[in-house]
């Protein structure tokens, strides 16, 4: 049974020509075109032009004939669209040729561009004319058909870009991949975001993306990694502006735009370096991003906490003068390789699905280990220090004992130190402790931190005694979401001391970071006769040990107290923060009003209230088929002091970032779901389906 075509209408004059003789077989000929849409550094130039629908099914058609007995002949467009196919026939019947937006009729090349990612697979298809009443022994040249933009054109040039793909993927594996990949695109599909679907062996490209041919292959390399190689990035949102990446989802991302941009350099396609992303509009312009895989520092990230600074890494590996880009015939000065991108490859898939919390960090180590052994430790180094990406020893280096320490003056210099030991100089990498001394005076107090840390350089930070042994202080993260370590210290006696600095436990363990060792000196600069030892504002002379305390969120007598004595009923309020009644502690701000009491229980100027019930809504109800999970989104308007409950399930967490309360379960879907709130408040919507939650957003 065959599948359903989406056919796209295009005209094209036919050229009919008698064999001279009658006999039962004609030859059916002609090219198939599409329009493409240049496109460069500000989006599309607006220059369309006519380009080959290369290696695409052709089937010679039956106008007459129902769907099943149809086709009269197949065959396959050549390197320049051209197709000359013969047919073996004896009746007179009104014929067309049309092309079909997949490979089957070639053996070695598995493509399809669809129009959904689920159902029945429907393809695209443009008609030439029909010529009606044609004769067995006529032969007919059906001309240049052209498919246009929005009629069409779209689909076929995500076909040429999955064909370029799986070509560049043969130049790597010595033959075409035997595993089929689809493209699910429509215009009207309600698709905002693309996506390679790896259940589905599948790239699912938003609405408006059938010209980003980046972006296609950006996707197309995602199907590179999980069929050939390996990858263990948490996937989720990610752009080229994020400096401080999850380095999986980094490396993961940047080798698929450095993927999909090589397989445009291996063809000889100019401007190979431009990643462009579009919003598909018509006409000149049009950008929503670009990313020049030669100009790295256009987001002002540094390390290996973004994507754009991976790709840039493996990109300088493999393009030089002669690289097709937007610079020909020269090349960065720090840029001194230019391989082949076979030792690219190699990496990738002997090396990278054995490694564990895969990122640049495995990429780098198998670059020098077996079996790929491929050298060029100072032409990497250099690469990799262009980008802040210092996967190399420090000139400190070797300072991984308390014999060994480095030396580091109190005053608030920093020495630079990278997570990386070299021991066998082959480029390859170990872990790293490095351990540094300074002189300290019996109690003075010390400042002694981490900062500017790089390529997940998460670093854990200890002073030790003279021993070398005891830990006097420590710190891991220096605050919440900052990895960055600090330690406010005070020397128990004059006496040398040692830092040591280790990688916390986390996803890699290369990076970079500086310490600052600072001997912090009291000044007293308010003159209230209280330095900066004591006085825990000293900024303002009203605030000191001596001062006297009131009642305005202050700490005056800096005590460590705000605004002690001001809460007798020790309910947490004070007088000056709402507290109504300081002698009953059941009575403040944070109380609920008790109808009937004839006491004003919350403090908020009136008494016995009825609480208003709160107006919820409901602005996301969506089930992921393929994990199988419901997601739930809502907002009360007496957030975040209600608790809101998706019925059937259980309570939703509230995200105080997005100020929007959520919940994900793993279920069947329930079709509807209603939330209720304390609040007193509901709101019920329908559950829309989703083939399945985005694994590689672009």
């Amino acid at each position: 049974m065959r599948s359903p075509l989406l056919r796209i209408s295009i005209l094209a004059l036919a050229a009919v020509s008698s064999f001279g003789v009658s006999h039962a077989n004609w030859t059916a000929s002609g090219t198939f075109q599409y329009i493409d849409r240049e496109y460069g550094e500000t989006g599309f130039t607006g220059l369309e032009t006519p380009q080959p629908i290369r290696v695409a099914d052709v089937e010679v058609v039956d106008a007459n004939q129902p769907a099943k007995k149809a086709v009269i002949a197949t065959g396959v467009t050549d390197a320049l669209g051209g197709f000359s196919i013969f047919v073996n026939d004896s009746k007179v019947r009104d014929v067309f040729v049309r092309v079909i937006s997949r490979s089957s009729e070639t053996g070695d090349l598995n493509i399809d561009v669809r129009v959904s990612s689920t159902g029945k697979a429907t393809y695209y298809a443009a008609a030439t004319n029909t010529v009606a009443g044609h004769d067995p022994s006529t032969s007919v040249d059906f001309g240049t058909a052209i498919v246009q933009v929005g009629q069409g054109g779209e689909a076929f040039n995500i076909y040429d870009q999955m064909l370029l793909g799986m070509d560049y993927l043969a130049s790597l594996e010595g033959s075409r991949p035997g595993q089929t990949l689809s493209t699910a695109w429509a215009s009207d599909g309600g698709i905002g975001g693309s996506q390679y679907c790896v259940s589905c062996v599948q790239v699912i490209l938003r609405d408006t993306a059938g010209y980003d041919d980046t972006v296609i292959l950006h996707e197309i390399g995602h199907f590179a990694i999980f069929e050939f190689s390996a990858s263990h990035s948490p996937t989720g949102s990610h752009g080229f502006f994020q400096c401080g990446q999850d380095i999986r989802l980094a490396f993961d991302e940047g080798f698929a735009t450095y993927w999909g941009n090589s397989a445009l350099r291996h063809h000889g396609i100019a401007g190979s370096n431009l990643y462009v992303r579009t919003t598909g509009g018509a006409g000149a312009g049009n950008l929503v991003r670009l990313g020049d895989l030669e100009t790295d520092t256009q987001f002002f990230c540094q390390g290996a906490t973004n994507e754009l600074n991976n790709f840039s890494m493996l990109w300088d590996i493999v393009d030089g003068p002669s690289t097709t880009d937007t610079s020909p015939g020269v090349d960065d000065s720090h840029d001194l390789l230019d391989l082949d991108d076979i030792e690219v490859w190699e990496v990738m898939i002997n090396y990278i699905p054995g490694a564990a919390n895969i990122s640049l960090e495995d990429f780098w180590d198998g670059w020098f280990l077996a079996p790929a052994l491929n050298g060029f430790r100072s032409e990497m180094i250099a690469i990799g220090d262009h980008l802040a990406i210092e996967y190399h020893e420090d000139p400190l280096e070797v300072n991984d004992s308390t014999g060994q320490a480095t030396p580091v003056l109190a005053n608030g210099s920093g020495t630079h130190s990278t997570f990386f030991r070299d021991p066998e100089l082959n480029g390859a990498g170990a872990a790293d402790d490095d351990y540094f001394s300074f002189s300290a005076s019996g109690d003075q107090s010390y400042v002694v931190d981490t900062r500017n840390l790089r390529s997940d350089g998460n670093t854990f930070l200890e002073i030790l005694d003279t021993n070398g042994v005891t830990v006097l202080a420590s710190n891991d993260d220096r605050a919440a979401g900052d990895e960055s370590s600090r330690v406010d210290w005070t020397a128990p006696r004059s006496d040398l001391f040692f830092v040591h600095v280790n990688h916390a436990a986390d996803l890699g363990i290369y990076g970079s970071y500086d310490l600052v060792v600072a001997a912090q000196t009291p000044v007293d600069n308010d003159g209230d006769g209280f330095d900066t030892s004591t006085d825990c504002n000293d900024d303002d002379p009203a605030i000191n040990p001596l001062a006297v305390e009131a009642c305005d969120g202050i700490d005056q007598d800096c005590d460590g107290v705000i605004d002690n004595g001001f809460d007798v009923d020790n309910d947490g309020f004070t007088t000056c923060g709402g507290d109504c009644d300081d002698s009953n502690p059941n009575v403040n701000p944070g109380v609920a009003e008790v109808p009937g009491n004839g006491i004003d229980d919350n403090c908020d100027g009136q008494i016995d209230e009825q609480p208003a019930t709160d107006i919820v809504t409901i602005t996301l109800a969506t089930y992921k088929i393929k994990p199988k999970k419901l997601l739930v989104e809502a907002t009360s308007d007496q957030q975040p002091d209600v608790i809101l409950t998706v019925v059937g399930f259980e309570e939703m967490d509230f995200d105080p970032d997005r100020n929007v309360y959520t919940f994900l379960k793993r279920t069947t879907n329930p079709g509807t779901v209603t939330v209720e709130s304390s609040g007193g408040g509901s709101d019920t919507q329908a559950v829309t389906s989703e083939p399945g939650e985005p694994l590689e957003p672009e």
